[in-house]
């Protein structure tokens, strides 16, 4: 009598019951693996954003140059003037970014799709030679923004003790700290930032940038 070496049908219910129940504890395993990786990519990118964003503030701001700016507008002004949620001051590029000489910088909020992105405009503070056009930049520093504040440590008057401000407009000096205060739509943490600016006087004044006689460094 030949013998049957076949699976019944009971058996074959059973191993694709067994199979289905690893296939599900497979793809539930993928997904979740998936969505971790998404999470931190995402995390990444935020950490990625705020590290940009506050170096940004601590190499440029620690090199701000105290000068009149009688150049971009009808009144000399100084070039630090500073806002509760924009400020403008004058630095220097790096070498690897191209663009030469001292810049200046406008830091402001701009709205994007009903969000507020972080952006800043970048001029050459000298003028241009005779019927060429400043080369403006505009740079978005972060996205989607729900809070931005800048404050201001100093003495506004020589009376006074130093204290912190929401503005320092109309000033000859630049203020001792800057504190920046920024919050996410994401809620990334924002570690709390205060910046010393290097210098603390202004030491070349409109004449001598009328005559362009700045020292070699200043032109870095």
């Amino acid at each position: 009598m030949q013998k049957n070496f076949g699976f019944t049908l009971i058996e074959v219910l059973i191993g694709m019951s067994l199979l289905s129940v690893m296939m599900l504890l497979l793809f539930g395993s993928l997904r979740i693996s998936v969505r971790n990786w998404d999470a931190g990519e995402e995390r990444i990118f935020e950490v990625s954003e705020v590290a940009s964003v506050q170096n940004f503030f601590q190499r440029f701001l620690t090199t701000v140059r105290p000068f009149e700016d009688d150049f971009s507008g009808d009144e000399p002004e100084f070039s630090f003037q500073g806002e509760s949620r924009k400020i403008r001051f004058v630095a220097s590029l790096p070498a690897s970014a191209g663009r030469q000489g001292l810049q200046i910088f406008s830091l402001r909020l701009k709205s994007v799709d009903d969000f507020e992105s972080l952006t800043v405009d970048i001029v050459p503070f000298f003028p241009t030679a005779d019927g060429e056009e400043w080369s403006n930049e505009e740079v978005t520093l972060a996205e989607k923004i729900t809070d931005f504040k800048l404050s201001y440590f100093g003495a506004i008057d020589e009376d006074e003790e130093a204290t912190w401000h929401e503005q320092w407009l109309d000033q000859k000096q630049l203020p001792a700290l800057v504190k920046v205060e920024i919050e996410f739509e994401n809620g990334a943490l924002w570690p709390e930032l205060v910046v010393a600016p290097r210098m603390s006087v202004a030491q070349p004044t409109a004449a001598r940038n009328k005559g362009f006689d700045l020292d070699e460094a200043d032109l870095l």
